[in-house]
């Protein structure tokens, strides 16, 4: 055991993802295939290990692609692994500072006293108005 090699077909299947994300994984270089048998790509067991390992960092958008491509790959001038994961982490934290402004908005939408808040709600409606200006003024040079 630990010489058997898997067919891309047969690896996309164990892992529950389409071929054409092991392809392109190829093409960007975080997965070469170990072999090819004409042009079936085949993975051996230390290939499926870093398929897991690119899965658990990317997963859940943990890291993104071009930061997990980074974090493994073998060139000595990558950044730091721990620069990417600090990174990583400060964008964690924008979205969970996005999410909870989109959940007080909504929160505050059930509350909303207006028969319509969507369409009537005040505070929505300066919010909006707010949106529409900042997106107008890009246009005034």
């Amino acid at each position: 055991m630990g010489d058997e090699r898997y067919s891309i077909s047969q690896v996309a299947r164990c892992f529950g993802m389409p071929v054409s994300t092991l392809r392109y994984y190829d093409d960007l270089g975080l997965l070469p295939a170990v072999e090819r048998r004409g042009n079936v790509r085949h993975y051996g067991r230390p290939e499926l290990r870093r398929l897991a390992l690119i899965r658990r960092l990317h997963q859940h958008g943990l890291v993104s692609l071009a930061d997990t491509a980074t974090l493994i790959s073998d060139d000595p001038d990558r950044p730091s692994g721990r620069e990417v994961l600090t990174g990583s982490i400060k964008a964690i934290e924008q979205q969970i500072d996005h999410l909870r402004s989109a959940q007080k908005l909504l929160e505050h939408l059930l509350t909303c006293p207006k028969s319509d808040p969507v369409r009537e709600c005040t505070q929505l409606r300066a919010e909006l108005g707010q949106a529409v200006d900042e997106a107008l003024a890009s246009l005034i040079i």
